[in-house]
């Protein structure tokens, strides 16, 4: 893919050069979500066993909005100089703006919930879960395990974003540049990381999943795996380098979603026999990574109809929301209805569904979106363009 047309010379504050808006890519974004909180809340509502091959690789929806999140990063800011310092300025300006506003929302809407889990746990996890009121708005609880999942655990993936966006000045020029040392290096380091992970969770936390794992030495230790910054990093890093192949390569998109799709079914064959590690940090952009090809060469389909589009620009709330609304449905079960729910758990998740949904259009419209206006224009005439946002 080359350069995309509707590229124009920067305006002053301008956060970066107009682009062409990669509107399948925004829909995607819903899709990745909706994946993830289909994980949760078959979990939340089903017998492990009763959930099919396919749902227990939700969790990978994260690894598809780190790599997209270095993709559309990279596409955006290709043509900025970010070693000046108002071109950073404006870039965290937008970042904030972008991510910011329905984030500490959701943080204070799961606080009641927190008060409760943190009352009912035992040191050391009682500490470490009640340290995440004040790591989680500042965005760095994904460092500290036990706090990482304790205040709306979905939230560890912004703390996280947060590295990636102090990183990027630094990462962009060096996947745009030397791609093909940046990619050796980086698939060293994931490969060295992977290794060291399952090896200390294997002599560790022997028998534990590391999706679920039970015991505060086996939760520590997952947590402090799954969710830390720099073993996710190589996802982000890996979005980067997506964007610079794209400029050098173009394979049709009929068989990009061919090998999206075979990718995906050999990652659901070969699961059980590979560590989790390995699936949980990463190796799933296979499949991710030639869908986000395909979607960024699309221009007409369903996926860039403004329904679906429209899906994908509340996607950011429903993941950060749909935590926070099974645990409202929840808690109103077991107070008004003496837990009958979890004897009819189609209604459950529908209801937690429809709520999480209902919440996501709201906090779009009334929150994400004025919000993000708000903080752009306090910072003076930067904008960015909302459509081809992570």
């Amino acid at each position: 893919m080359t350069d995309p047309a509707g590229i124009a010379p920067s305006a002053p504050g301008r956060a970066h050069p107009p682009v062409a808006p990669l509107r399948a890519l925004t829909a995607l974004r819903f899709v990745a979500a909706a994946y993830v909180l289909v994980f949760h809340y078959a979990r939340f509502f089903f017998p492990e066993a009763a959930i099919p091959a396919p749902i227990g690789l939700g969790y990978s929806g994260v690894t598809f909005f780190f790599l997209l999140s270095g993709f559309i990063l990279a596409y955006n800011y290709h043509a900025v100089d970010l070693r000046e310092p108002g071109a950073r300025a404006r870039f965290r300006r937008a970042r904030v703006a972008r991510v910011y506003p329905v984030y500490l929302l959701s943080l204070a809407l799961a606080l009641p919930w927190l008060a409760a889990w943190v009352a009912k746990s035992a040191p050391p996890l009682q500490g470490l879960m009640a340290a995440s009121a004040v790591l989680a708005p500042l965005g760095l609880h994904a460092w500290v395990p036990g706090a990482a999942c304790a205040l709306n655990c979905p939230s560890w993936s912004v703390s996280v974003e947060l590295v990636f966006y102090a990183l990027f000045p630094v990462l962009l020029p060096l996947a745009l540049r030397t791609p093909g040392r940046t990619a050796a290096l980086t698939l060293a380091a994931w490969g060295a990381l992977a290794a060291a992970a399952s090896l200390a969770f294997a002599r560790y936390a022997p028998g534990a999943s590391l999706i679920d794992p039970t015991g505060t030495g086996p939760v520590l230790l997952a947590q402090a795996i799954k969710y830390n910054p720099l073993l996710r990093l190589p996802e982000f890093v890996a979005g980067l380098l997506l964007y610079a192949a794209s400029r050098r390569v173009r394979i049709p998109t009929g068989g990009l979603l061919g090998l999206a799709a075979l990718a995906a079914l050999g990652l659901v064959a070969a699961a059980p026999h590979l560590p989790e590690v390995v699936l949980h940090n990463g190796l799933t952009a296979l499949a991710w990574a030639p869908l986000i090809l395909a979607g960024a060469q699309m221009r007409s389909g369903p996926l860039v109809a403004p329904g679906f589009v429209f899906l994908g620009r509340i996607s950011f709330a429903l993941y950060l929301i749909h935590a926070p609304a099974y645990a409202l449905v929840n808690s109103l079960d077991r107070a008004a209805l003496g837990g009958r729910l979890r004897d009819l758990p189609w209604l459950g998740a529908g209801l937690a569904a429809a709520l999480a949904l209902g919440f996501s259009v709201a906090l779009h419209r009334l929150v994400e979106e004025p919000a993000r206006r708000r903080i752009l224009r306090a910072g003076g005439p930067a904008r960015e363009p909302a459509p081809a946002s992570p």
